[in-house]
């Protein structure tokens, strides 16, 4: 069977798991933070988080107490990221956050510079930090050329000002990593590679909620930006 019909078929079988659980949640509560960044609530305390900068990216945050939170991958830059945790401090007060990075791409971990200047701890894979120490310019250039039209001035000023910094606390992506943040669990596997070499996925045993990340497209997508990916494992990566 061709990779890419595999890596599509378990997709949509995913995928559609997702869209069943999401329609059982009638009531989304939509929060628009500023004209880029959209929250919405799709289970209770779990949030979808959206950056428009230009390009379309999602993480996932999740309410664990009253005053502790989980990011699952940051926004795309610092002003993003910023936006997110005002909000968060306005709404609900003096917050605990923890942060993961699941990969070393900066729609993942683009926000890290204003977190870690926020002493927010960021949890990610020993990969993730070679990998994105071995990219940095390159991802930098590429995020540049991308935005080289007059058009995008605004974005390119923004991601012109941020520096990528890896996460600050260190895991063995081979032996993953489990957090207990107050009374919950969260594991941090990998799975293999796939969309990178590095991708992990993030699971909440107790809410039974797996965030697989850019691991998992929506079926317009076509697989997303693919030149990190790897074509011969993610199919069973994802399986």
């Amino acid at each position: 069977m061709n990779n890419n019909y595999k890596i599509l078929s378990t997709i949509i079988f995913v995928f559609m798991l997702t869209i069943l659980s999401y329609a059982q949640h009638k009531n989304i509560e939509t929060v628009e933070i500023n004209e880029e960044l959209i929250l919405k609530e799709i289970e209770k305390d779990v949030f979808l988080v959206t950056h428009n900068f230009p390009w379309s990216a999602n993480s996932l945050l999740v309410k664990i107490t009253s005053l502790d939170f989980l990011l699952v991958d940051t926004p795309w830059e610092n002003s993003g990221t910023r936006a997110l945790v005002e909000w968060l401090r306005n709404t609900y007060g003096n917050i605990n956050l923890f942060v993961i990075n699941t990969h070393f791409h900066r729609d993942n971990l683009g926000g890290n510079e204003y977190l870690l200047d926020q002493n927010i701890p960021i949890y990610g894979s020993d990969l993730t930090v070679s990998l994105l120490n071995k990219r940095r310019t390159e991802l930098i250039e590429r995020t540049h050329k991308n935005l080289k039209n007059s058009e995008y001035k605004k974005y390119y000023e923004a991601y012109k000002k941020t520096r990528l910094k890896p996460p600050d606390n260190i895991f063995k992506i081979e032996e993953g990593l489990v957090l207990n943040i107050r009374n919950e669990q969260i594991e941090l596997f990998y799975p293999g590679s796939g969309h990178t070499q590095d991708n992990i996925v993030v699971y909440f045993p107790s809410r039974k909620l797996l965030f697989g990340g850019c691991m998992i497209k929506s079926l317009e997508s076509n697989l997303g930006r693919n030149s990190d990916a790897d074509f011969d494992e993610w199919p069973d990566s994802l399986e």
